[in-house]
């Protein structure tokens, strides 16, 4: 007999139920918040998801294990679309030789990040794969001890990030088998490119990247809206990771693309940069997503919930915004949002319980980590509450 289990009696459940496709201009701020809200969980699965009274008369959830997290707020968990990790140790400056680390190092290093991040609240990340050095055996290396590490205990999908157009030393044939490999062993569901904002593209190298059959994003630095334009017209990417100032014809350009932009305000707070684009481009229309952007030398911060924060106090975003562009916006911006990043029959039961009896105290509790319980899959990873399940 398949197992139930009822989280009962949310004060806040967010389920950011809404349109199946990725949220633009007023569905960025409907949350689908429930007050007095429940979930019921089978096979791993959420099964029903309502108000309290609704959810506890279903005859499922007599037989379902109770658990009580009454004055909290319920959520889907968060998805982090760029950690960048890299086989490199940090270079102690610009003219040291990058050292390679141990794969075993790598590994370790690896899963302690991933396990930081599950303690913050991230359930599905994207780990980019890339190395200064611009060496594929090395970051192949890489990709394969991500593999290796698997969706256990968070979600990873990964990305294989390239610093430049690498036709200058390498045929395109060439190029096309190594991804081709990649893509057939399973080692990376994305290639991430690093655009050239000031020329045209390159268009024989786009030509052959839409061959291997993985999909694209793109890094975009900031430039001419006229190539950017171009760009997105040959890669159809899935997303753009940009930076926080954009100006208003790059912000016209994304707002009227199917791509997803990704934000990254922690990068933005240590580099000392504060700009409305993130703002702007929502107000537009656009589809925003916000990541950690974590770098273990640039950028070393990972919590979501650190994110959610800074975009309502840095990039202007309200808070039902940032939610929305940490989870349902993220998880599409990343490729499973069929998956998680809301809550709704039939999605994995992704979930997060908050220690706030609202959600706009987030922004305000900045640097205090909320989180009171995780569930991935419907299984608990972390209960910080000590929760009694009953019967």
């Amino acid at each position: 007999m398949a197992q139930l289990l009822l989280l009962r009696g949310a004060k806040q459940l967010l389920t950011l139920r809404g349109p199946s496709g990725v949220r633009r201009g007023a569905a960025l701020n409907d949350l689908g918040m429930i007050e007095d809200g429940s979930i019921l969980i089978q096979d791993r699965r959420i099964l029903s998801v309502g108000p309290t009274r609704r959810i506890e008369n279903l005859k499922e959830s007599r037989g379902a294990i109770d658990v009580p997290v009454h004055g909290c707020v319920v959520m889907p968990g968060f998805v982090d679309p760029a950690i960048h990790v890299t086989l490199f140790e940090n270079r102690a400056s610009s003219e040291s030789v990058a050292k390679r680390k141990k794969a075993l190092n790598f590994y370790e290093e690896s899963l302690l990040l991933i396990r930081s991040c599950l303690q913050h609240g991230t359930l599905n990340a994207q780990f980019k794969v890339y190395s200064e050095a611009g060496s594929h055996v090395a970051d192949v290396a890489a990709l394969r001890q991500l593999a290796t590490i698997g969706s256990v205990p968070v979600g990873t999908v990964r990305s294989l990030r390239l610093l430049a157009d690498p036709f200058d030393d390498v045929k395109p044939d060439t190029l096309a088998a190594r991804f081709a490999t990649l893509r057939r062993r399973s080692l990376t569901q994305f290639l991430e490119i690093l655009a050239n904002a000031e020329q045209a593209p390159n268009e024989p190298f786009w030509e052959m990247l839409s061959q291997v059959g993985l999909p694209l994003n793109l890094i975009w630095p900031g430039g001419s809206a006229e190539v950017l334009r171009n760009l997105l017209a040959l890669s159809h990417a899935r997303s753009v990771f940009c930076p926080a100032e954009l100006s208003s014809q790059e912000c016209s350009v994304l707002a009227h693309s199917p791509s997803i932009a990704v934000f990254s305000p922690c990068k933005e707070l240590l580099e000392e940069r504060e700009n409305p684009s993130a703002k702007k481009l929502a107000d537009a229309g656009g589809a925003i997503a916000l990541a950690s952007g974590y770098d273990s030398k640039d950028a070393p911060i990972f919590s979501m919930q650190m994110v959610v924060a800074l975009a309502v106090l840095r990039l202007r975003l309200s808070v039902e915004q940032a939610i929305s562009a940490t989870t349902i916006n993220a998880a599409h911006a990343v490729g499973c949002a069929d998956e998680v990043g809301s809550l709704e029959p039939g999605k994995r039961a992704d979930i997060l319980v908050l220690n706030l009896s609202d959600y706009r105290e987030i922004p305000r509790r900045i640097g205090v980590n909320q989180v009171a319980m995780a569930l991935r899959e419907g299984s608990f990873l972390i209960n910080r509450k000590r929760a009694k399940a009953s019967v």
